[in-house]
């Protein structure tokens, strides 16, 4: 048994409970483990009023169940893009240490749920207190590390040499990480998804209350608003996806490509549509036990957890062949790769499954055996990082072995 403090600025709180689900999950499996964890969600300082004045609501804490969750405050200067890395991250980084060490034991090993904000935070904390740290490495910042400001890859790349651990959702960006490094010390831990709360065997009559016939192809997308996401693109193939009796069912939560979508499926020839917003998990979880088709045109991903929540449900995926998606979508078998920026293989691709029943219920099959199989499931995620943690307080650093070359 260890104790770990986790910091996860993007997680849910109170007043947004869908915010960084994943985070959430990771660290309800953690804590199902012998791990003893100390959680905190920094959160922006609230100004009295506007759109962000909210966040004054936030509790100082909050309990989960599986963990309690700490709300400190910290400067959060905008617009975020030209203060994220330099002052608000400084704000941030001078506040964590403070508050660990007043409201928690010292710990043996400290985990960042992101490089940046949570691991640059967390970096003096753990150098002042001979703590080792860990970070996962998720899709945006790895992806875009090229891209970014020299003062944003000068701390991210500070944050990745001095981690003890780097944790990758994918082989693809932990391939990233070890060339941002001297020296290579990145492995993969995949999230995931758990199949036994996807509802699947009662797809019918959850099809008969969301008002689906039997016989219509529900095509679903779940994700963000977004061009990175492929909201242009799904607007680009509407016309061309040629079955009237199909309903597409899409889910986000943040973009702001939403309006556009619902002109694109207004001007096209399709009108059994449902373009949501903030869905509950739980809702969520029986849109997925509905859906035939799960499509995700990304330009760039990590591991996306929604690919993960596919194949849980047994529906068959077409997305985007970029980073980590061919690790978890085999071409042919569980779904259908496509080039990213490309509507004609979206349309001409989802038109095949459309057209084939079977193939598409033996493709979401095969996805579920492959999710089995590879342990692709929260629970394995969580005694997965148990595992690392201790490696690395057993030796000092992760073995060789578990470093991708």
């Amino acid at each position: 048994m260890y104790r770990a403090v986790v910091s996860a600025m993007n997680h849910p709180d109170p007043f947004n409970p869908y915010m960084g689900l994943f985070n959430f999950r990771s660290i309800r499996a953690l804590s199902r483990t012998a791990t003893e964890v100390d959680v905190v969600t920094p959160r922006p300082r609230a100004p009295p009023v506007g759109p962000y004045s909210e966040f004054g609501e936030i509790p100082s804490r909050h309990d989960y169940g599986s963990h309690e969750v700490h709300y400190p405050r910290f400067l959060y200067l905008l617009p975020q893009k030209l203060f994220k890395y330099t002052l608000s991250s400084r704000s941030f980084a001078d506040m964590l240490p403070e508050y660990i060490s007043t409201h928690f034991e010292t710990p043996d090993i400290c985990h960042a749920g992101h490089i940046h904000y949570d691991g640059y935070g967390l970096a003096s904390y753990c150098w002042s207190n001979d703590v080792p740290l860990t970070v996962m490495g998720r899709g945006k910042i790895l992806n875009n590390f090229y891209d970014l400001s020299q003062i944003s890859r000068r701390k991210i790349r500070g944050t990745l040499e001095y981690a003890d651990g780097i944790f990758c959702v994918s082989e693809s960006l932990a391939r990233i990480a070890n060339d941002i490094t001297d020296t290579p010390k990145a492995t993969v831990l995949p999230n995931g998804a758990d199949p036994s709360r996807y509802p699947t065997d009662n797809e019918q009559a959850i099809r008969e209350e969301l008002g689906i016939d039997r016989d219509t192809t529900v095509v679903m997308f779940c994700g963000g608003y977004t061009e990175r996401k492929g909201i242009n693109e799904i607007c680009e193939a509407l016309d061309d996806i040629r079955s009237d009796d199909v309903a597409f069912v899409f889910v986000g939560h943040y973009g702001d490509l939403r309006t556009d979508l619902i002109g694109a499926l207004k001007a096209s020839h399709h009108d059994n549509y449902r373009v949501l917003w903030e869905v509950p998990p739980l809702g969520l979880r029986r849109w997925f036990a509905a859906a035939d088709i799960f499509m995700l045109p990304s330009h760039a991903e990590g591991r996306p957890n929604t690919i993960y929540e596919s194949m849980a449900s047994e529906t068959a995926v077409v997305a985007s062949a970029v980073s980590g998606i061919p690790e978890q979508v085999e071409d042919g078998e569980t779904g259908i790769l496509i080039p990213a920026k490309d509507p004609n293989a979206l349309a001409t691709a989802l038109n095949s499954l459309i057209d084939d029943p079977e193939k598409r219920e033996r493709l979401g099959a095969n996805g579920k055996a492959r999710l089995v199989s590879k342990g692709w499931t929260w629970d394995a995620h969580g005694r997965r990082l148990a595992t690392l943690h201790e490696a690395i307080l057993d030796d000092g650093q992760l073995p060789a072995s578990e470093v991708l070359n």
